[in-house]
């Protein structure tokens, strides 16, 4: 329990500082910070003209959070090396998680190229 306190401790310090821009620009007036969520949930539910559209709009976003997900596992497996202190085992799970997460972002990218073969050769032709 003790070593999954210590991992937990150095890590939400770490997550914490990834909000800390959006705190610095909370003292201006005249922007939103956080406009972008906004502008996500905006262009999502904005009457597409087709189906194929919404459907392209969803895959798109979710192959875009994918990606993020697979590089905040590359930063979460590089301290959990860090933090392995020798341990074979903690050694050992911190490069299968490494490793997984390199294979995830292969996917979104080979994702991101199958939705573009897909819309070029039967969509965009289609109509």
């Amino acid at each position: 329990m003790y070593k999954n306190n210590k991992i937990i401790k150095s890590v939400v310090p770490f997550i914490s500082m990834l909000f800390l821009p959006a705190l610095a620009f909370a003292q201006s007036s005249t922007t939103n910070p956080m406009k972008w969520v906004d502008e996500i949930f905006n262009s999502l539910l904005s009457t597409p003209g087709t189906i194929e559209d919404l459907i392209v709009k969803i895959l798109n976003w979710l192959i875009w959070g994918s990606a993020v997900l697979c590089v905040v596992m590359l930063i979460v497996s590089g301290f959990l090396y860090i933090l392995s202190g020798g341990n074979e085992d903690k050694t050992h799970k911190a490069t299968k998680t490494l490793t997984n997460a390199i294979i995830g972002l292969v996917i979104c990218f080979v994702a991101v190229m199958l939705v573009n073969f897909v819309l070029k050769n039967f969509l965009i032709t289609a109509k």
